[in-house]
C-alpha cells in the first residue's frame, strides 16, 4: 500500500448546479489512524462524505483506496473495493431483525468475508447487546443499539476503510462513549477511520488528525484538536492561528 495510505484523496472539490459545495481538499489516513471532520451545519461535511462514497460526483480531483484509483467507480464499486459507510441515521432497516441486518452486512462483503461463526463473534465482542437481540425487530432498538447495529453491520462488509457520519448524533453521553470505545477499539487493529461529527467528541484517538470545514473551505487541518474556544472561533469564521 503506498506510503500506507489507505485512502489519500487529491484536490477533491463538489458543485451542485453552480454553487460550490466543496472547495479543493486534499486528504489522507493511513491504516489504524483517524481522521475527524468537524464543521457547523453546511460547512461541507456530508458533501466531502458523499464524494469519497462514490454518492455524487466530483468537479475536480481524484480519490485512492488501498493503493487504486477509484474516482470513476460507482458507490457499490467503492464498497465492494473495501470502503464502507455508517450513514447519518443510522440507516437501519425497519421490519428486519437485528440478525438479518447483520446477514446482509455480511453478505456486502463478497469475496472479502470470512466464516461467519468468527465474523459475528467479532462484532459481539465489540457490542455484546446485539447478541443478545439477535431476533428482535430493528425498530425495537434503542439509539446507542441501533449505532451498535449500524457500525456492526458495516463492519461484517471486512471495510479496509470505515466512515461515519455524525454516529453521536442524539446519543446519550453513555452511548457515545461506548461507541468511541469500539472505534478506540477498531483503530488499534489497524482499521482506517473517518468520522465526520458537528461536534467535537469526548475520547480522542491515538493517531488521530483533526480537519474543520466552514463554508466548503478548510479553516483548520493538523493532527490534533483545536480547543473548545478555538473551536467556536473557527466556527463563527475565524482561521486558526
Amino acid at each position: 500500500m503506498q506510503n500506507g495510505a489507505v485512502l489519500k484523496a487529491e484536490d477533491i472539490s463538489v458543485r451542485y448546479g453552480g454553487i460550490e459545495a466543496l472547495q479543493p481538499i486534499s486528504l489522507s489516513i493511513e491504516r489504524g489512524g483517524l481522521l475527524l471532520i468537524l464543521g457547523p451545519n453546511g460547512a461541507g461535511k456530508s458533501s466531502l462524505l458523499r464524494a469519497l462514497a462514490g454518492a455524487v460526483p466530483l468537479h475536480s480531483g481524484r480519490v485512492v483506496l488501498a493503493g487504486r484509483d477509484v474516482t470513476r467507480l460507482p458507490a457499490y464499486r467503492r464498497s465492494r473495493a473495501g470502503m464502507a459507510l455508517v450513514p447519518e441515521g443510522r440507516g437501519r432497516l425497519p421490519g428486519l431483525t437485528v440478525e438479518e441486518n447483520l446477514e446482509l452486512g455480511r453478505r456486502g462483503a463478497g469475496e472479502r468475508t470470512g466464516g461467519r461463526a468468527s465474523d459475528l463473534q467479532s462484532v459481539f465482542a465489540l457490542f455484546p447487546p446485539l447478541r443478545e437481540r439477535l431476533r428482535q425487530d430493528c425498530s425495537t432498538l434503542s439509539g446507542g443499539e441501533m449505532q451498535m447495529l449500524a457500525i456492526a453491520r458495516a463492519l461484517l462488509m471486512k471495510p479496509t476503510l470505515l466512515m461515519l457520519d455524525e454516529p453521536s448524533l442524539g446519543l446519550a453521553p453513555q452511548a457515545i462513549a461506548r461507541v468511541y470505545q469500539a472505534l478506540h477499539s477498531l483503530g488499534a487493529g489497524g482499521l482506517a477511520m473517518l468520522v465526520v461529527e458537528q461536534k467535537a467528541v469526548p475520547m480522542p484517538h491515538s493517531r488521530e488528525t483533526t480537519i474543520v470545514l466552514r463554508n466548503g473551505r478548510v479553516v483548520f487541518h493538523r493532527e490534533q484538536r483545536p480547543s473548545s474556544e478555538e473551536l467556536a472561533r473557527l466556527y463563527l469564521g475565524e482561521r486558526a492561528a
